[in-house]
């Protein structure tokens, strides 16, 4: 679980922002939140902010850090990444933090990089149990040090360390060594498990569960869930189609270019995976997302999803239904993925959502996953959702865009509202900022 997460000189973040999943007072909601290692935590959290306020911004700072942990620094990953309204911020670090729970365990892990050199800078992983702290490692650009003792295996720590490359992150590397036995560095394991149950969902992700169509529990799950949000949708399935029928309307050249390509990725995929695991590729066409796979003959078939609105002699396909029901779609499987330890960050989750749509799929995900370690954390434009009776005040945060254009966050807890207050209205007469400001224009501009 995430407890808490800092980012500073990233994008529109210029000095170092803080976001917090720890609980506040409240005792409203308690569906909402989970106790472990002693701490209060929330489950959800949805982010307010006018556009260009740096709401998906905040998203992708989650997921760059992630990418630096597992791929280290490149030229192509740390371009144009600072803050560049400010001349200097180039020469300034970027600064990531990231506190959570894995397997029992408080941590406390982040680094800072160079975007000039392309660099760590410094990189640290902390434990941080019964409120005491521990370095597993904290490394400067003098080496690398520890608090624990190693025991027998000091020597590989410490070698490790010593050929461990400047533009690499030490916890990855160390997590690549076949060393998963050894107890000693049971904590540098903790922590990368924890990087992998990140899931990122933006606007223009979409449905990849198409595969888990073929099993039957999947399927009336699914169907459940479009009847439940009132689609209009009796059933759904999965149809197959040779490869060649998808590409049917494309020149020749050009769909013998994407079937090799097709082809390509699945060998890759094959190659790098487990051999018992089957070998699938997603690509979206025309609005409508197909799962690419190998039936039992060896030939590349497609998976499409149909829908039956009440005549299954006329399917129809996504790309007939409506932007909502799209979008429900791409979302719907946060409810599977809630069932794990996982932290799902959502980019506009109510995009062609209906109010009582966007309501009803998050507290149907409290409901959902209650008990679960999991977390739901999106941003929103709907402030009619903005209700106390719907959500914890610790819930609730801003993002808004400063005079300098760097964005500032906050949480609607620092204005200690009332449970029973109207917060909807106050936040668009602007009590709470982090919302848009127009300039004056004249008749005739």
């Amino acid at each position: 679980m995430l407890i808490r997460f800092a980012v500073g000189n990233y994008r529109s973040f210029n000095s170092k922002q803080v976001f917090s999943m720890i609980a506040g007072r409240q005792s409203r909601h308690k569906d909402h939140l989970i106790t472990a290692n002693g701490k209060r935590i929330l489950k959800g959290s949805i982010m307010y902010g006018a556009n260009a306020s740096g709401k998906s911004n905040f998203i992708k700072a989650m997921r760059f850090g992630r990418s630096i942990v597992f791929n280290g620094t490149t030229p192509e990953s740390l371009e144009n990444q600072y803050f560049r309204i400010d001349p200097d911020a180039k020469k300034r670090c970027g600064e990531f933090q990231y506190d959570f729970i894995s397997n029992g365990h408080s941590y406390s892990y982040g680094f800072s990089i160079s975007y000039e050199e392309m660099k760590f800078i410094e990189e640290y992983l902390y434990l941080c149990d019964n409120n005491q702290e521990y370095a597993v490692f904290d490394r400067t650009e003098e080496g690398i040090d520890t608090d624990f003792d190693y025991k027998g295996n000091a020597d590989r720590f410490n070698i490790y360390a010593e050929d461990i490359a400047d533009n690499k992150s030490f916890l990855m590397e160390v997590t690549q060594k076949k060393i998963s036995n050894l107890s000693e560095f049971s904590y540098f394991f903790d922590a990368i498990e924890w990087f992998r149950t990140l899931i990122f969902i933006f606007p223009n992700s979409r449905y990849n569960d198409i595969r888990r169509l073929t099993e039957k529990d999947s399927r009336d799950r699914l169907n459940k869930l479009m009847k439940y949000f009132d689609t209009g949708i009796e059933s759904v399935e999965s149809i197959e189609r040779p490869i060649e029928d998808v590409f049917v309307s494309l020149p020749e050249e050009v769909r013998n270019g994407i079937i090799n390509a097709v082809r390509a990725e699945m060998d890759e995929t094959k190659d790098s995976a487990e051999v018992a695991r089957e070998s699938t590729t997603n690509v979206s066409i025309n609005g409508n997302m197909y799962s690419f796979s190998q039936n039992d003959k060896g030939e590349i078939v497609a998976s499409q999803i149909v829908m039956d609105h009440g005549n299954p002699n006329a399917l129809f396909e996504l790309d007939d239904e409506s932007d909502g029901t799209q979008r429900l779609f791409d979302l719907v499987p946060i409810y599977r993925m809630g069932s794990d330890n996982c932290v799902i960050l959502v980019d506009e989750l109510d995009r062609s959502f209906h109010t009582k749509l966007t309501i009803e799929f998050i507290q149907k995900f409290f409901e959902k996953t209650k008990d679960k370690p999991s977390q739901l954390i999106a941003t929103l434009h709907d402030a009619n959702v903005m209700n106390l009776q719907n959500l914890r005040q610790d819930e609730i945060w801003f993002i808004e865009r400063k005079d300098d254009n760097s964005s500032e966050i906050y949480s609607l807890n620092k204005f200690k509202e009332r449970f029973d207050h109207s917060v909807t209205k106050d936040y668009l007469l602007g009590r709470y900022g982090a919302i848009p400001v127009f300039s004056n224009w004249e008749v005739g501009d």
